[in-house]
């Protein structure tokens, strides 16, 4: 959650018959995709990573035949292992595969397969299928509340599902990508074997990540099974290509670029321990119902219930305006839509100034409430938005309630993982290595991070990724 001006974008990708030929609706769609992929998931604040990762796509684009796009590679805020493309030529990796990384060719590989998504224009060939869905979600729709206008002025940020641009491609156009995009990579340089090696590599950090194989990840929308990994050898075998020096071309070279890349929750986005969210940086903290699914992006933060029979989103306010002055304006808004408060007023919270504003609905076959808060904390404004049926309001008021400021012992507790690389000892055990080197993975994650055999032995003066644990402050 960033302190940024949120303008709710909605859109709808339209069911058109396309051209073939003509790439000016992918253009236009996959823009207006970006700004959302960039306001809700984030990119990642490295410039010279994202340096790196655009000059490898540039690379692969001097060798693709008539770019129809010009293509943009960004790195996402994200600790899940992803990568997907928007049609008109924007390439999305985020730092959850990039650690995945070993060897440039895998990153390579990758990149070359959403191109040829990009290039075959798979993403709108398959939207009339439902793919690509927006991100931004009307609370009241969630739960059947039939007041369309109110539904219009409640819009929240808050898709609660993290798979939000993978497209589900048929099984021909994955081929395809495949097919083409391992061409593309060998035809820049790259050693066409080790997208297969990246691929395993991921499936084994999901099912590590998730207990479950092919799960919240590139590998959901592009599943890594043994009869696509004979369709890839078999591809390669066909493949004449030549080698070239990689930007990276070293283990070490590749690993002092993400050296200093932040593993696993990102403290400037804000984190969570369990169901408490802290943001060091602007200083508060909420606690959300227990056992509500909570989201972190970097326009809001929020939490559904488990059944999806309530939610509640906070978002920033910048305009500058008091909470009674947005509350009031609100209310004046919502009587010139045809509808009425059930309850309005001024009010402290935690000695902070607020103003409440709520309405029910009963149209539906339970009355739904919707709460809307004002808060002001320091500098910052909360603009809170809850609503669900009313066995679940108390919990919505408690979560507002709850918001604070961060103890001096929360604040120096803070710290996040931060990758760095070091080398090997003569005989030492992996065990040995990390504790040498305060290296905070377990075994079974160095082995997939490394893309070690599990029952090799380390040779002297081998390098290796690690995650050193750091404080924030």
């Amino acid at each position: 959650m960033r302190k940024s001006v949120f303008i709710a974008i909605v859109f709808v990708f339209q069911i058109l018959l396309v051209s073939a030929q003509d790439f000016s609706y992918d253009k236009k769609v996959g823009a207006e995709g970006a700004k959302q992929v960039e306001a809700t998931m984030g990119i990642y604040p490295d410039s010279a990573l994202k340096a790196y990762v655009a000059e490898v796509g540039s690379r692969l684009v001097k060798v693709l035949d008539n770019p129809p796009v010009d293509f943009r590679f960004h790195l996402i805020d994200s600790p899940e292992p992803n990568a997907f493309a928007l049609p008109g030529g924007y390439i999305y990796i985020t730092r959850g595969l990039l650690v995945l990384v070993n060897d440039e060719s895998e990153l390579a590989g990758v990149m070359g397969h959403e191109m040829i998504h990009v290039t075959k224009r798979h993403s709108v060939k398959q939207m009339n299928k439902g793919i690509l869905p927006g991100i931004l979600q009307i609370p009241g729709a969630i739960i059947g509340l039939a007041s369309p206008g109110l539904g219009k002025l409640i819009n929240t940020p808050i898709n609660f599902g993290s798979q939000v641009y993978l497209s589900n491609y048929s099984r021909g156009q994955e081929k395809e990508a495949d097919r083409y995009g391992i061409k593309l990579a060998s035809k820049a340089g790259y050693d066409p074997t080790k997208l297969a090696v990246i691929l395993h590599n991921l499936s084994a950090e999901v099912e590590r990540m998730t207990g479950e194989a092919e799960k919240k990840s590139y590998l959901a929308s592009h599943p890594y099974t043994p009869k696509r990994e004979a369709y890839l050898n078999k591809e390669i075998e066909m493949l004449d290509w030549d080698s070239k020096t990689a930007i990276a071309p070293t283990k070490k070279d590749v690993y002092k670029k993400l050296e200093g890349m932040c593993f696993g929750q990102n403290p400037q986005q804000g984190i969570f321990e369990d169901s408490l969210f802290i943001h060091p940086d602007m200083d508060f903290a909420i606690t959300f119902p227990s056992k509500w699914q909570t989201i972190n992006i970097p326009v809001a933060v929020g939490a559904q219930q488990e059944e999806g029979e309530a939610q509640i989103v906070f978002e920033l306010d910048n305009s500058g305006k008091d909470p009674d002055t947005l509350g009031l304006a609100f209310v004046e808004l919502i009587k010139e839509n045809g509808l009425s408060p059930k309850e309005n007023k001024p009010m402290k919270i935690n000695g902070n100034p607020a103003y409440f504003v709520s309405l029910q609905d009963d149209s539906g076959e339970k009355p739904v409430e919707v709460q809307l808060y004002w808060l002001k904390m320091g500098d910052i404004v909360f603009h809170v938005i809850g609503v669900g049926y009313l066995e679940h309001i108390e919990f919505i008021s408690k979560t507002v309630h709850s918001v604070r400021n961060l103890t001096k012992e929360e604040k120096a507790g803070i710290t996040s993982l931060k990758i760095q690389y070091a080398k090997t000892n003569e005989g030492e055990s992996l065990e040995d290595f990390s504790k040498r080197t305060n290296n905070e993975w377990d075994d079974e994650t160095t082995i997939i991070m490394n893309n070690l055999d599990t029952d090799a032995k380390l040779t002297s003066g081998q390098v290796l990724k690690i995650a050193v644990e750091e404080a924030y402050f």
